[in-house]
């Protein structure tokens, strides 16, 4: 009974701290990951030592980081790997590769550690927050911009780069004597890409038609039991083949990024991954010893300092060699010069199999932190640099060209009038459930594509009644144009324009009656009108489904916005609406 009331204490105490905490980093605009190690030192034996039960907590906060690794899977199927490959397999793969090598010879040199140690140090070190840069590019409108496409590539390759890491520390803990750190870690790499490979087959072609028959029975306890069912027994399997549960966790989220059921599964796992996650970073907190801090000063702060700024001069040099703008490099290199949450992951793997001492643990927990607290500052230093510099607007064609080079299945606005802003917000708002969707708008008013610039629009001069600016915005390669300009003889000669050099373009037009709709649908468009049913979210909902984005997704995003940024002045947009109630040419196929 006694037991029972101190881990019901426990419970309770943890229950509390997360929504406080929740609450409490909403409101100031903060990753909660950063809010759940401070509460965790704040509880842990160095300061209040108000749980009793630690070891129970600390097993239970894995299963956050098991979850993690699977809704990272979640977002990794291959044509989204396809898309980003060029950063996510260049500028990410070179990015890790040269940073650890550094942070190597840094933890070599300074602390005079192994081999291994030396390794797992400046490969943790290499790794960026996924949390707080996601947070920080959402809370900014970012995540569809040029650099924040790029920094999501980086951050997808630094996920996987920790599931290699795990095989590996795994791997390790029952290494022969006669076997190298250099072979052990290709070996974790080919064994990871094996499995990785064989699990990714079996989903596409073994979990598909399983996921069809639960979905069939429109059980949404059956299908969440099966999402469960395919996490936990994926980790078994994968630790009893001698490998991390993290591991198979990752592999199930691949199994089920193949299916059309994504969407759904990431919705019903997410609570329960950011309340066990929650628990596995108090857990990090309560192991920090804040007092070292004090004693090791000197030694932390240098290593924040290095960390920082060997990261943000590397990441801008390999971008620039990568023919990024630099603009956008600076950006990039300030968002992932912080340290990452995934150290804490490692390092408690490393130290179960004693590759790394307990007292640089702590150091490095401690500098990590205090890098990720600074990332926010940082981003916002990068975005009032950049302000500073000439602005890329130039020649029209060739600013628009340089924005797009790496653009690929986007969309194309026209006109950035109240109607094309209101599409581009909404394809931004769409990151909070799902990816970022990527566009780019152009607009002959210089006074607003000033403005838009200002506000840090994807907002570019030009006349798009010529052709030669859609091909340097990568027509070829975008997914639909939506052109929102009011005056109808000038958009139906830019979408016949369209129709005739780029037939394959999905193109959709704002129109203001029904003999204007008929006109655009005999050329073979979209039209969507008339006024009265809100053309910018029909615009913006028609768009979103060509991502096959779930119905009801849209609908929140939308409501969302709705309520967040339309003033109740504006009548003829701000009335309720849902894509359920769209009709005419809307939704045509």
């Amino acid at each position: 009974m006694e037991h029972f009331n101190s881990t019901s204490i426990d419970i309770i105490v943890y229950l509390l701290c997360a929504v406080l905490i929740s609450l409490l980093c909403k409101r100031l605009k903060v990753s909660s990951v950063l809010g759940y190690l401070v509460v965790g030192v704040m509880l842990g034996p160095s300061i209040f030592s108000v749980i009793n039960d630690f070891e129970t907590a600390k097993a239970l906060g894995e299963f956050g980081v098991v979850f993690l690794l699977f809704t990272i899977g979640l977002e990794l199927p291959f044509d989204r790997l396809r898309e980003l490959k060029r950063f996510v397999f260049g500028l990410g793969l070179s990015q890790v590769l040269v940073c650890c090598f550094f942070f190597a010879i840094f933890f070599s040199a300074y602390y005079h550690t192994s081999m291994e140690t030396a390794i797992l140090a400046g490969s943790g070190l290499a790794l960026s927050s996924t949390a707080v840069v996601l947070q920080v590019l959402a809370d900014s409108g970012d995540l569809s911009s040029q650099h924040g496409r790029i920094t999501f590539s980086v951050l997808l390759f630094q996920d996987l780069v920790v599931v290699v890491l795990l095989v590996w520390l795994t791997l390790m803990q029952s290494k022969e004597e006669d076997i190298s750190t250099w072979m052990l870690l290709w070996y974790s790499i080919l064994r990871a890409t094996g499995v990785f490979l064989g699990f990714a087959i079996l989903g596409r072609y073994v979990l598909r038609p399983v996921y069809r028959v639960v979905a069939s029975t429109k059980s949404s306890e059956l299908f969440m039991a099966m999402t469960l069912l395919i996490i936990l027994s994926t980790s078994m399997a994968t630790q009893l083949a001698g490998m991390s549960l993290e591991l198979g966790a990752f592999l199930a989220g691949i199994l089920l990024a193949e299916t059309e059921y994504r969407h759904q599964v990431e919705a019903d796992i997410r609570p329960y991954r950011s309340l066990l996650l929650g628990l596995f970073f108090m857990t990090v907190g309560m192991s920090i010893n804040p007092y070292l801090l004090l004693q090791q000063t000197t030694i932390v702060l240098t290593i924040v300092g290095v960390l920082i700024s060997a990261k943000f001069l590397i990441v801008v040099l390999l971008s620039r060699l990568m023919n990024i703008p630099m603009k956008s490099s600076i950006r990039i290199g300030f968002l992932l010069a912080g340290g990452g949450e995934f150290v804490f992951v490692l390092f408690s793997q490393a130290e179960k199999a004693q590759a790394i001492t307990g007292t640089l643990s702590q150091i490095v927990y401690l500098a990590v932190v205090l890098s990720m607290a600074l990332t926010p500052f940082l981003a916002w230093f990068g975005r009032k640099i950049t302000s500073k510099m000439t602005k890329d607007i130039g020649i029209a064609i060739k600013a628009a060209e340089q924005y797009a080079f790496d653009l690929r299945d986007h969309i194309i606005i026209v006109g950035a009038g109240r109607v094309g802003t209101t599409v581009h917000n909404l394809l931004n708002d769409v990151v909070y459930l799902t990816t970022a969707i990527p566009h780019v708008m152009i607009d002959m008013n210089m006074k607003r594509v000033n403005e838009g610039l200002d506000k840090n629009m994807p907002l570019y001069f030009g006349d798009a009644r010529r052709m030669e600016l859609f091909q340097a915005l990568n027509i070829e390669r975008a997914r639909a144009v939506v052109i929102t300009i009011g005056l109808y003889k000038d958009a139906f000669k830019i979408a016949s324009e369209l129709q005739k050099n780029f037939p394959n373009i999905e193109i959709f037009v704002r129109v203001a009656d029904v003999n204007e709709a008929y006109a655009l649908h005999e050329l073979g468009v979209h039209p969507v009108a008339p006024e009265l049913l809100a053309p910018s979210f029909q615009l913006a909902s028609s768009v979103l489904a060509l991502y096959n984005i779930p119905v009801e997704q849209i609908d929140i995003v939308i409501e969302k916005f709705r309520k967040r940024h339309i003033r109740s002045g504006e009548q003829d947009i701000a009335a309720p609406w849902s894509t359920k109630n769209l009709s005419g040419f809307a939704h045509q196929e």
